[in-house]
């Protein structure tokens, strides 16, 4: 017999996050016929993010993620400072940062790929056509870095964020269980990671961290 907190456990060790891969053409080409048959709105204006933009994007970053079912852990201003900006994309709307998506260049084995860690539309601000243009300015800047396929990782419960990157060609290749980081104090409650771009910082959700979404 099995018990409830060990089913419990078990449910919670199977929550993983899908690797997702695209091609950088048929990505940018899906966007742009997304595109062709609208007008883009003049109130959105994606740009890279700047280092004095650092205070606003901790503030977007986490409002984003707090409506979000993806595992979180808050980004500090510490933390977002050491984020390389080359690759970061801010969109505003009416002036204010919406919406953000970071993307790195990687060089490996000869190849050069792309990865998107992570993207984020304020819940008041979607449908209106942000993600999508950020979308489009990062298939952009793959492909003047010479990348022929993008990866990203999506949190297999986030359904929204699944389709939005289907509908841009791409298609899962594997996928990547989530680990434990260990027992709350009460011993009934685990704590994960969250997704690239805080691994990327060598963040994790802790035991003791408060503010830290459980899963």
């Amino acid at each position: 017999m099995v018990s409830e907190d060990a089913g419990q456990r078990e449910s919670i060790s199977s929550k993983s996050y899908l690797i997702m891969k695209a091609n950088a053409q048929e990505a940018i080409a899906l966007a742009e016929d997304w595109w062709e048959s609208k007008t883009i709105p003049s109130y959105i204006h994606v740009r890279r993010l700047k280092s004095d933009d650092m205070d606003a994007f901790v503030d977007l970053y986490n409002r984003c993620f707090l409506a979000s079912p993806d595992p979180f852990c808050p980004l500090t201003l510490e933390d977002a400072n050491k984020l390389e900006t080359e690759g970061i994309f801010v969109a505003e709307l009416w002036g204010n940062l919406s919406g953000f998506i970071a993307c790195f260049v990687e060089n490996k084995d000869d190849s050069i790929y792309g990865e998107i860690t992570g993207i984020g539309v304020l819940p008041r601000r979607r449908r209106r056509g942000l993600a999508t243009a950020l979308i489009q300015r990062a298939v952009e800047y793959f492909i003047d870095a010479g990348v022929e396929e993008v990866y990203c990782e999506v949190f297999a419960e986030n359904t929204p964020s699944k389709m939005l990157i289907m509908a841009y060609g791409f298609t899962e290749v594997g996928r990547r269980e989530i680990p434990t980081e260990g027992l709350q104090e009460d011993q009934t409650e685990l704590r994960y990671p969250g997704g690239k771009i805080m691994r990327r910082l060598g963040l994790r959700p802790r035991p003791g961290c408060e503010s830290c979404r459980d899963l």
